[in-house]
């Protein structure tokens, strides 16, 4: 499972969410926004190249930003999104498409995909294509290839949304400053998912606690023995 946070014109995704949500989906990050008419990209692997891209993110533009959880396919630089499904299309994706998972681990569920749609839209002019990704028809076309799943295009004419819909963070989810801004899902960075890691780390304290009691544990007995003794 992965997570994709779409950037609206004027706001700013906080360096906080970034690191909560980087705790689940940390196999690879990517980004893309419209620049004078191009859509402009970028990917890494690196948290800390995450939060310098997104510092860099020019404020007045719409963008989005996807992390990655892999499903399948290898981790790499290759892996992480966005892909390319033709010049001037870019794609994201949350979820998984068992059906196009690839027996190859050089590519992806979404590679698949992102090749498929390609193949759909070979032959049409850029306006072409960006009519038929908008259009219900096309909706309609990949919605039982992608059910469940969420598919963000983006060309110089912006974000294309496939699949289920946005969710939009709420001023009781996280602080004021993200609320309004849409994501892909909630549980992977969401109360439910700060409780699972508030859990795990009980977890591992509670596990060396443990182990640190049966390592001194005949050591305690011996000083017992040499207590009640006296």
């Amino acid at each position: 499972m992965c997570l994709i946070i779409k950037k609206p014109a004027g706001r700013t995704i906080c360096a906080d969410f970034l690191k909560n949500a980087w705790e689940r989906n940390f196999h690879g990050w990517g980004g893309f926004f419209v620049q004078n008419g191009e859509v402009v990209w970028e990917r890494g692997l690196d948290f800390d190249d995450l939060v310098a891209y997104n510092r860099r993110l020019p404020a007045h533009v719409e963008a989005c930003i996807h992390l990655r959880k892999a499903t399948y396919g290898d981790v790499n630089h290759d892996m992480a999104h966005p892909y390319t499904v033709r010049p001037g299309l870019m794609l994201m994706h949350n979820g998984s498409i068992p059906h196009l998972a690839p027996q190859n681990p050089a590519l992806s569920d979404t590679s698949e995909l992102a090749r498929l749609l390609g193949d759909l839209l070979k032959g049409l002019s850029d306006e072409q294509a960006a009519a038929m990704v908008r259009s219900p028809a096309f909706a309609r076309l990949t919605a039982p290839l992608i059910e469940g799943s969420m598919v963000v295009l983006m060309d110089q004419g912006g974000v294309v949304r496939l699949g289920r819909d946005w969710h939009t963070v709420k001023s009781c989810e996280w602080t004021g400053a993200m609320t309004g801004i849409e994501v892909s899902n909630s549980h992977t960075w969401g109360e439910k998912a700060r409780a699972l890691s508030r859990q795990a780390q009980r977890g591992s304290w509670q596990g060396l606690v443990q182990g640190l009691q049966e390592r001194l544990a005949p050591a305690f007995r011996v000083i017992g023995r040499a207590t009640s003794g006296r």
